[in-house]
This record gives structure tokens, sequence and C-alpha cells, in this order.
């Protein structure tokens, strides 16, 4: 009897155990998913090709010089800035692991926030609010990580 006993108290324990060693291990998977899909997603031939018109076109450049851009370049560098916002968005609800994304992403990442600033000023000009708050957030936070990071 005692055995019966205490397999009764111990199977709800390991079953407990199992559940969240299984959860735990399904959350890390789904988040290395996700880091990858992302990282795929910015090493794109398309957003490589916004990245490379943020660096040439548009960073130190006015707001005149700016609206002087073709309607494909800015289609480009919008869909750039959607992309980087989006990783942004899905490090901070913890849906992909930052430090990964600092290791693997951050410095370039920073780097293009960076060189889209003058256009990001020029779209908060126009429209009254400031696009891609989470892509500047994480930017800063990369930049601050990667000193943090270095010393390591």
């Amino acid at each position: 009897m005692a055995l019966s006993v205490w397999l009764s108290l111990l199977s709800p324990v390991v079953a407990l155990l199992v559940a969240f060693w299984g959860f735990r291990r399904s959350t890390r998977a789904d988040r290395l998913r996700a880091f990858f899909d992302l990282h795929e997603r910015y090493l794109s031939a398309e957003v490589r090709a916004g990245r490379r018109l943020l660096h040439q076109r548009v960073a130190g450049r006015s707001a005149e010089e700016l609206a002087e851009l073709d309607r494909d370049s800015l289609d480009r560098i919008g869909y750039t800035l959607a992309v980087l916002n989006s990783i942004a968005i899905a490090c901070a609800g913890g849906y992909v692991d930052r430090r990964m994304v600092r290791r693997s992403m951050g410095r370039s990442y920073a780097g293009v926030i960076a060189a889209a600033r003058p256009y990001i000023d020029r779209v908060e000009a126009l429209r009254g609010f400031r696009p891609y708050p989470f892509a500047e957030s994480l930017a800063g936070q990369l930049r601050e990580g990667a000193h943090v990071e270095s010393r390591d």
C-alpha cells in the first residue's frame, strides 16, 4: 500500500516536471525558429537593397534632398524600415531572443537606423508622428548592449 500511495503522489509531480520541461523546450525552439525567420527577412534581397539605399542616399541628407527621392526608392526604404520595426516588435514581445539579435545583426541594425534618421525625421514632419518607434528603441538598446558585450 505504501508503494501505491508513493506512486500516486509522485506521478503528478513527474507529469508537471515533464510538462514544464516540454513547455520550456518548445518555447526555446519557437523563439529560435522566429529568430531565423526574422534573420532571413533581414538578409533578403529587398531588405538589403533598402539598407543600401539608406546608407547611400539618406544618411546625412537634408529634407530637401530626401524630397527628390523617386517613389521606388521610398518604397524600398519604407519596406526595409517596416521589417526592422517588426524585428524590434518581436524582441519587445519576447518572441525572439534579444541577445541573438544583438550578436548576429546588432551593429548593422543600429547603423541602418542611424542612417535612416533623416528619413524618419522627414516622415515625422510630414505626418505628425514618429514612425518606426520600436526600431529606434531597439537600435538604442543594441548600441548600449554592444558596449556592455564588448567588455564581457
